[in-house]
């Protein structure tokens, strides 16, 4: 069942990913097959077309390096909201790169025009249009996640509390929230030492983790990198060492971490779901799949050894 679920995720992946990159890695395998076949496809001959297709090519790989970082369990909305602005920030440059037809960030396109290029040097290549494609998912990226932008201070707010300030209109989101408490809470929290620091030791372990992730990524060490303690974790850890006195400050950072920043966590519970209630299992109640659910997804790991010391044995008559 493991293997066949890895082998499943292998072909969604290639499917979403690496079909762009085969095709275009087979595209005169494809060509020569097509000929024998007697099947016409002129648009693989047209300059035009391969320009608008190995750009796309190149484009997608930029798209999944961004969908794998927004992947995996532990990834906050704040870590979130900063891929999704790097890749604005690439976009931007995307966009000079095409213009100015250096294409240092299209290695296939670039391959395909040098070739173009070496066997007929007059060749013109109209990269403006692809500079324009870029442009208009530059506009879509920042109407789609306009609301990370909006809420970068309520976001920032989890790992830098004595720095940010907050409004009405950030904590409105937020149910059950007084602003007057959250205010007076805030500013006993900003002259406290002891707890100023201890989001500073926060923000250096996240750091620490940060570097992690990077050095074991260029080492592809995907399995290591799993074993590296979740960002939620270490916050979540932070904000419960507080004493109740900063009870609303407290709730404030717990809605924040809850949010969903992807669909990441309910494509896995909606997979848990459909295991637990199959056709077998007709009878199952909802407190019962409610049951199965938590302990499908919860990463609590019960002490056995102490609970069964913390038991009263049954003594022999």
């Amino acid at each position: 069942m493991a293997k066949r679920k890895k082998d499943e995720d292998n072909v969604r992946w290639l499917s979403r990913g690496k079909v762009l990159s085969r095709f275009a890695a087979c595209l005169n395998e494809i060509w020569t097959f097509l000929e024998m076949k007697g099947i016409e496809h002129p648009e693989l001959a047209e300059t035009e077309w391969l320009l608008k297709f190995y750009y796309l090519v190149d484009m997608t790989e930029h798209l999944n390096q961004l969908n794998v970082k927004m992947q995996g369990i532990g990834n906050t909305v704040l870590s979130l909201q900063h891929g999704v602005f790097a890749f604005e920030n690439k976009l931007e440059l995307f966009i000079m790169d095409l213009e100015t037809g250096r294409l240092l960030h299209f290695e296939k396109l670039s391959q395909f025009k040098d070739a173009c290029t070496a066997s007929e040097p007059t060749q013109n290549f109209d990269l403006h249009q692809l500079a324009g494609f870029t442009s208009s998912l530059l506009q879509s990226f920042k109407a789609r996640f306009g609301d990370f932008r909006e809420h970068t201070h309520l976001f920032k707010f989890i790992t830098h509390p004595n720095e940010c300030s907050l409004n009405t209109a950030d904590l409105s989101y937020i149910p059950d929230v007084s602003l007057r408490d959250f205010e007076a809470e805030l500013a006993d929290l900003k002259a406290s030492d002891m707890w100023v620091n201890k989001f500073k030791s926060l923000n250096e372990d996240l750091e620490r983790i940060v570097r992690q992730k990077a050095e074991l990524a260029s080492k592809h060490m995907w399995t290591e990198m799993k074993k590296l303690q979740p960002e939620d974790q270490l916050i979540i850890k932070t904000w419960n060492a507080l004493p109740v006195t900063y009870d609303t400050l407290k709730r404030v950072s717990i809605a924040v971490l809850t949010m969903f920043g992807s669909t990441y966590s309910c494509e896995q519970s909606f997979s848990h779901l459909k295991n637990i209630k199959s056709n077998l299992r007709s009878r199952l109640t909802d407190e019962s799949l409610n049951a199965c659910m938590k302990l499908n997804l919860t990463k609590y790991q019960p002490d056995y050894k102490a609970i069964s010391k913390s038991m009263q044995h049954q003594k022999s008559h």
